[in-house]
């Protein structure tokens, strides 16, 4: 499909310098765009940017002492040997993974989710909870960084180069979390140089936006099958030595947390997911952790229900095969 990235002229609220369009007037302007297309209805597309500096740089091919063509060998050097990278690092994959638990993808591009509408405010108010914390862990690697740069001469030797380093100010631009909502549609202009290449561009988008909703459907059955399956094989009754298999919080908690967004995820009002989903909050109603490990009567029956939970999902995985969808945005 051929589509235009476009910031909905919607009437805002300012943000933290982001436009936030309001959920029922981006619904109204969304489906302006494409009347067609059901998911404009539920959802409204994000585009989601997280940048950081490179940490590697390709070693001079005189520093490789190794008996072979040097022209075949590529080796490379760490710039900086420091653990606030790791954890600027580590918190990136947080965001992502929050992403996951209440976005879908909108199968355009890497780093482009489609946000429920009703989840558009809580979305948009944690975003804003990590844009804050990134910068506290960017600020504390920034008053680090001159020390890091004098470990790394120490250690790299003949290997430290001064001109990997930027200044302080220059690498601290590139360190940047930035997001906006966009909408997709066919170029109008196109209709003015071919009626029929935009009645062609306007099909394209059709059947790639019905291949869309199959794909939200599936994703959701295949994330809610994964936590089934890792619920029962949790509750099954002992490990090899006979003791009852050890679980943390998450096993109750990932799956509440799904249950929960469920209703506002559901964007292609999947019933037959719905029907799984509602005997699975029947199932957890008033469930902790903690009464789960204490309870061997509980751990029974809740692996007795999800097991049956299991095969229904099982059948509806099956007959609905779909390539796979990745969140990753690197």
């Amino acid at each position: 499909m051929t589509a235009v990235l476009e910031t909905p002229p919607l009437p805002n609220k300012e943000k933290n310098g982001v436009s936030i369009p309001k959920p029922e007037a981006a619904s109204a302007t969304l489906q302006k765009e494409a009347p067609d297309n059901p998911l404009f209805e539920k959802a409204i597309c994000l585009a989601v940017s997280l940048r950081k500096p490179g940490n590697h740089r390709k070693l001079s091919a005189s520093l490789v002492d190794v008996d072979a063509d040097k022209d075949l060998i590529s080796a490379q050097k760490t710039l900086l040997s420091c653990e606030h990278l790791k954890t600027i690092d580590h918190y990136d994959g947080e965001i992502r993974r929050y992403l996951y638990t209440r976005c879908l993808p909108s199968l355009f591009k890497e780093g482009v989710y489609l946000v429920p509408i009703g989840l558009v405010e809580e979305v948009e108010a944690k975003l804003t909870a990590f844009a804050d914390k990134r910068k506290q862990l960017v600020s504390a690697f920034l008053e680090a960084y001159p020390a890091l740069i004098d470990e790394a001469q120490k250690r790299l030797r003949a290997a430290f180069n001064a001109t990997d380093y930027p200044s302080v100010e220059r690498i601290g631009q590139c360190f940047r979390m930035e997001w906006r909502y966009i909408a997709f549609s066919v170029p109008g202009t196109l209709k003015t140089v071919s009626r029929e290449m935009f009645r062609k561009e306007q099909e394209k988008a059709e059947r790639q936006w019905q291949e869309a909703l199959e794909e939200v459907r599936t994703l959701l059955r295949t994330h809610m099958a994964e936590l089934v399956q890792h619920m029962v094989g949790r509750l099954s009754e002992s490990d090899k030595s006979g003791k009852p298999k050890v679980f943390k919080n998450t096993l109750v908690t990932n799956m509440t947390e799904f249950l929960d967004t469920f209703d506002a995820r559901n964007l292609t009002d999947d019933t037959e997911l719905s029907e799984v989903v509602a005997k699975a909050r029947t199932l957890l109603s008033g469930v902790d952790a903690q009464t789960l490990r204490t309870s061997t009567a509980l751990r029974a029956s809740l692996h007795e229900g999800f097991s049956n939970l299991k095969g229904r999902l099982d059948t509806l995985i099956v007959s609905k095969p779909t390539r796979a969808i990745s969140f990753e945005e690197e």
